[in-house]
């Protein structure tokens, strides 16, 4: 009955795309039939279907990354929802599909940490929350990992968005540290970030953690991009 009650008054609605759905339902039947997946067999180095594939193995920090779904569509939609109109109570849906693929795709394989891509301080007071935090803490709850912020970011970049690939990696050349490099010495880390697009931003972070002492690094993300021509110069 207070469940009832509850949803009288604040009713849950779908991650993806804000309508209103059954109070133990988190997305809509037309976003979860939208849902664009990425499908096996998989590229290790940058996330995609082995046919939307076009990074021709480059040299990556991390040892490889997944993700459930591509970043368009409703996902694209849910995901400036949960980042700009302000909805953090959609970290637990989107993590549950970052669980799964990490069972998935990692099925073997023991973490120590979860660590979250970082913002500066300045930006989370700016936007009111971390997304990146609040999909690793619930991806933690889901996984039963423990959620350590290991890095930092220094200083504020321009966004990677519309950046041509050398432009990225120059973009963000010395921007994270770790502060307990002892710590993490022998870890073996799952790295988490909303999306992915060139995949420079885990790269460098991955770096940062290999150079301090991780075992190994592996990432997942919500989405990743699909490649443009663009993202080929």
């Amino acid at each position: 009955m207070k469940r009832r009650v509850l949803f009288a008054f604040l009713p849950r609605r779908c991650a993806f795309c804000g309508r209103v759905t059954p109070a133990d339902i988190p997305v809509c039947g037309a976003c979860r039939a939208a849902l664009p997946r990425v499908g096996d067999p998989r590229c290790p180095k940058c996330g995609r279907g082995t046919g939307c594939c076009t990074c021709r193995s480059a040299a990556r920090y991390y040892d490889s990354l997944v993700a459930p779904y591509y970043y368009e569509g409703v996902v694209r939609k849910g995901l400036h929802r949960f980042k700009f109109r302000h909805v953090p109570d959609n970290a637990a849906p989107f993590a549950q599909a970052m669980a799964e693929t990490v069972r998935s795709c990692y099925p073997d394989l023991g973490f120590d940490w979860i660590v979250p891509v970082p913002m500066t301080e300045r930006a989370r007071k700016e936007r009111g929350y971390d997304q990146a935090r609040l999909l690793a803490d619930a991806l933690s709850a889901a996984l039963g990992i423990p959620c350590v912020p290991a890095l930092v970011k220094c200083y504020e970049t321009g966004k990677q968005h519309g950046l041509n690939a050398w432009m990225r990696k120059g973009n963000l050349a010395g921007v994270f540290d770790v502060p307990d490099r002892d710590a993490l010495s022998g870890k073996r880390v799952l790295l988490t970030d909303d999306v992915s697009t060139s995949g420079e931003t885990l790269n460098e972070c991955a770096k940062m953690l290999w150079l301090c002492g991780a075992e190994s690094v592996r990432c997942v993300t919500l989405a990743v991009t699909k490649y443009k021509k663009k993202d080929q110069k």
